[in-house]
């Protein structure tokens, strides 16, 4: 029986922070991005051995980036767009410390920064890119409202529910949904079956828009 997914109730970003067993840590406002970020731990297991600094590539590269936590073992094997170093033969993972401020167990990681099409969704791609989640209806309920998915395999349905939304949600799914299919198109996640869902999801969303404009 498949163990239940942390979707269910937390939000993508949070999920990815817990599956690594470190707390949700951001750059302080003002602070120029540093080569090693810390992260208070949760757990020592399954820790991740980097820190994505994230931007978007549509906006200013003075906007504080987000930080998320990875694995690059994990990464390389999800995803075909290098952007993580394999790890040297013999080398060492990230060991965790106690912070000399606070006593916290901590963990410090090398940061990578990378630009992306779309901040909001990296999270919830690299959620399943990474394999850390694998239910994929929660990926589906992410991006589709419920009224819609259950329309599929009717393509042709499933875009006339979702023209139906209101103005604002619209609008949202139009924009997650846009940016999520230009992640995966950027980073190239290796999953077939997690590519065609977001496919679909943003297909059924791109003819939608068509119909609400010729309504």
């Amino acid at each position: 029986m498949p163990r239940s997914s942390l979707l269910a109730s937390m939000e993508p970003l949070d999920v990815l922070f817990r599956h690594f067993h470190v707390v949700k840590t951001s750059l302080t406002p003002g602070t120029p991005l540093p080569s090693y970020f810390d992260m208070p731990i949760t757990k020592d297991a399954h820790m991740p051995s980097h820190a994505l600094a994230l931007y978007q590539s549509t906006t200013t590269p003075f906007i504080q980036p987000l930080i998320v936590p990875i694995d690059a073992d994990k990464y390389n094997n999800g995803f075909r767009v290098d952007i993580l170093p394999p790890a040297v033969p013999g080398s060492l993972s990230p060991v965790p410390y106690s912070h000399p401020n606070s006593g916290t167990p901590t963990i410090s990681l090398p940061v990578i920064s990378i630009s992306v099409p779309h901040i909001a969704s990296i999270p919830l791609l690299l959620l399943f890119g990474l394999g850390l989640e694998t239910q994929t209806n929660h990926l589906a309920l992410h991006l589709l409202p419920p009224q819609v998915i259950s329309e599929f395999p009717n393509s042709a349905e499933m875009a006339r529910q979702m023209s139906l939304l209101t103005e604002d949600e619209f609008q949202q799914r139009v924009k997650y949904n846009q940016g999520m299919w230009k992640n995966v198109l950027a980073l190239g996640i290796k999953d077939s079956n997690i590519v065609e869902l977001i496919q679909t999801a943003w297909n059924v969303t791109a003819e939608a828009r068509r119909l609400r404009h010729f309504r």
